[in-house]
This record gives C-alpha cells, structure tokens and sequence, in this order.
C-alpha cells in the first residue's frame, strides 16, 4: 500500500514540475515576443514618422529657396485687362504666394507684421504671432489656436528681388493637422495589428511548446522512473543482505557450516547485484554515446552459433525441448558481440518462461531487405498491452515471477538499444497456439 502511495505522490510531482516548467516556458516566451513586437513596433512608428516629418521640411525647405531666390522684378505700367482704363502700378511690392496649407508671415527687424492683407481669413488664426529673432533657421512644431504647424523662421537678405522680403524676417507656417492625425491613426492601427499577432504568436508558440516539450517531459519522466525504480531494485538484494548478516552478528559461535544457508542467500542476492549494477552500468553508458560498437561485415554464422551451444545443455537438462533452424547467410554490417549479448539474452528469457516439456525454437528468414531471427517458445505468453511495454526499461509482465527467476525487467531494454543502435527492429508477437516469439530484424548489407 505504501508503495502504490508513493508511486502515486512521485506522479503527482512529476506531473506538478512538468506543468511548472511549461508554465515557465511559456512566460519566458511571452516576454521574448513582447519585447519584439514592441521593438518592431516602436522602430516602424518613427520610421514613419521620420518620413512624415522629412517630406514636411522638405516642402519648407523649397518654400525658403523660392523665397531667396525671387525673381527680378520690372517696374512700368501695364493696362489692367479687367478695366482698359486703368493701369496697373509695377511699383507696388508684390505680395507673398503660399502653396496650399502653408502661410507667409514677413516681419519688419521691429517685429511688425508687414502682409496682413494677403493672410486673408488665417490672420485672425495667426495674428497673435510673434517675432523671435532667436529662432532663426530654427524648425519647429507649433500649436496656435489647437492647429498644428511647422515652421522655419528665415532672414532674408536685403538685396533680395522682392521688396516684401528683402531684409525682414519671413516666417514659414504649414499646417500639418492631417499629418499627425495620420502618425494618430497609424500608431493605433499598428498596436491593434501587434497585439493581435502578438495573441496569435503565442498561441502557435504555446502549443509549438508543448509539442517540443514532450520528448523533454517524456524523456525527463523516464530517468525520475529509472531513478526511482533502480533505487527500489537494489534496495531489496541489500535489505536482504543486511538482514542476513545480522542474523549472523547473534551467532557469533556458530560456524561457517552452520551458517551455510544465510551465507548461500546473501551471496545470491550479491551475484543479483552485481548483475543489477552491470545492466544498469551498459544503459547508461549507452544514453551517453560512450559505449563503442565495432562494426565489421559478418554472416549469421559467425554470430548466432556461440551463443546458441551453450543452451543447448542448459534447456536438455531441463526436459525442454531445443529446434534450430537456420539456413540463411547474408551478408550485414554489425557488432557481433553486441549481437551475441542480444542473443543470449533472448535466449534466457525464453529458457526461463518456457515450462518443463515446453520447446524454444530458432530460426530465420529473409523479408526483402531485412534479415530475421526469431525465438520462439511455448510459454504463458505476453498480452497485448504488455507487448507495447515490455522493452521499457524495469517492465515485467510477471513481476512475482520476474522476481522468482531473478530478472530485473532491464534485460529486453538492452536488446531494444543493441538493435536500435544496429538501425533494426525488434518486436513480440504471439507463437500459436501458446507462448511468445520475439523477432529481431537486421538490414542486410548489399554489394
């Protein structure tokens, strides 16, 4: 029962980090899309108000060269064309012409406004206007009466062409309200649209997430299960041992003979260890890419005949029955010691659960471009929801029975990482009418 409980607060843990560190991932991921979004964000808006305001002082700017360079001016009489009568004075100052939403205003060095008559309607809008001398060459935003403008402040040169110029100080005001309801509209526009894809960013982003993160939980939850279950492993043989040996610590007269059956358990469950740690010593080494693989090009017959004689006495002595039948012999690049281990593993497993007048069976066949070794026996047999676990690491169909035989559920975890490392496949599938065959197939070496 305690142990069931503390399966199950492991779980509950695991499931608890697992969720924190998503949760975690996630955050870290909003951040990071906020941070660009808005600096995106923020470099396309002056951007674009950068261009606004450049085409603004551009216009100005041509504004101030026509200004500077008035052309001459001619003084003599010409008829008025709308009255023949009338002539038109060619001394009369010239006023000054303005592009649309854009105004002249000329002051005197006294700071008087010399153009009110060609302001029109905007000089009621611009005539609290003052001289700042201080300002000259100077651009600017201004607001006058809620109305936004640009302007320059220039002094022109009093050999300039156009009386009305020359030597007073003209001011250039263009109105820029659309402008800047323009950058307005533009700036909410533009974080309606980033906080939109910012949403859609992170929800493509969270499930982007889970699914790269479940080979990492996955992966994660495995080694805590191995943990965990390695631990319970070895705690048992030692348990065992430490009880044995303090049975005998009361005993302190007693012989060697006496003692014979304490001393023959203790060593089992030593031998149990030291085959426990020697499993766990090749998985490990294994997930970390150091064990070495001597590859060589080789026939079945120099890999399945050494491991095989010697469980031929092993099962006759059992009253089992042995069948070889080999007849294939292609040619494939492997580690045949690797392959030996592989075999004998299997080869124990099925020894193990076949029954007395049971038969284990070998044999081989080629299937296209793979070769197939398959071992097969007459035992209890695996049900399908086990077959789908039972190369998972400490698995056991039977663990009573796994625990009887002295198995630790790694032996078939090795097999799957051998044939795995081998680019093969490995798989159990029913042997009717009763028992197991666990088939190993290899890619086959073409010339």
């Amino acid at each position: 029962m305690s142990g069931i409980f503390s399966k199950m607060t492991l779980k509950t843990r695991q499931n608890t980090i697992t969720r924190h560190q998503q949760f975690k991932l996630f955050l870290s991921i909003m951040a990071a899309f906020a941070i660009l979004f808005l600096t995106l964000g923020v470099i396309i808006f002056n951007l674009f108000q950068s261009s606004t305001y450049r085409s603004i002082d551009k216009d100005i700017r041509e504004q101030v060269i026509s200004i500077k360079k008035q052309p001459k001016f001619t003084k003599r009489a010409v008829p008025d064309p709308h009255d023949p009568n009338h002539m038109i004075d060619q001394n009369k100052k010239p006023e000054p012409k303005a592009p649309f939403q854009a105004s002249i205003l000329v002051f005197d060095n006294s700071g008087k406004l010399l153009n009110k008559s060609s302001l029109g309607n905007r000089y009621s809008v611009l005539k609290n206007i003052k001289l700042r001398k201080k300002n000259v060459n100077l651009k600017q935003t201004i607001v006058v009466n809620k109305m936004n403008f640009r302007s320059v402040l220039i002094k022109v040169s009093s050999k300039n062409h156009n009386p009305m110029y020359a030597g007073h100080y003209v001011l250039i005001m263009q109105n820029i309200d659309t402008q800047i309801q323009a950058i307005k509209n533009f700036e909410e526009i533009l974080a309606i649209t980033f906080f939109i894809f910012w949403i859609i960013a992170l929800v493509i982003s969270y499930f982007l997430a889970r699914i790269n993160m479940l080979p990492i939980v996955k992966s994660w939850k495995q080694q805590t299960e191995f943990v965990n279950d390695a631990a319970h492993e070895l705690r048992t043989p030692l348990t065992i041992i430490q009880g044995k040996l303090e049975y005998m610590l009361t005993k302190p007269k007693q012989t060697i003979l006496d003692e014979a059956e304490a001393i023959s358990v203790s060593l089992d469950e030593v031998n149990r260890l030291n085959s426990l740690t020697n499993n766990l010593l090749v998985l490990a080494r294994s997930d970390s890419a150091t064990t070495k693989y001597e590859f060589q090009l080789t026939t079945p017959a120099f890999f399945l005949k050494d491991p095989i004689e010697p469980f031929k006495d092993i099962i006759n002595s059992q009253s089992k029955v042995f069948q070889i039948n080999l007849r294939h012999q292609p040619t494939m690049l492997l580690d045949r010691d690797k392959i030996k281990q592989l075999l004998i593993i299997l080869l124990d497993n099925a020894t193990k659960y076949t029954p007395k007048n049971g038969t284990i069976r070998i044999y081989d066949q080629v299937e296209g471009s793979k070769y197939q070794f398959i071992i097969s026996d007459t035992g209890i047999g695996i049900s399908d929801a086990d077959k789908k676990k039972i190369f998972g690491r400490f698995y056991r169909v039977d663990k009573s029975r796994n625990t009887n035989s002295g198995g630790h559920g790694l032996g078939l975890a090795i097999a799957k990482q051998i044939v795995d490392l081998h680019h093969g496949h490995i798989f159990v599938r029913d042997n009717l009418p009763q028992g197991s065959e666990f088939v190993v197939e290899l890619p086959i070496k073409h010339n």
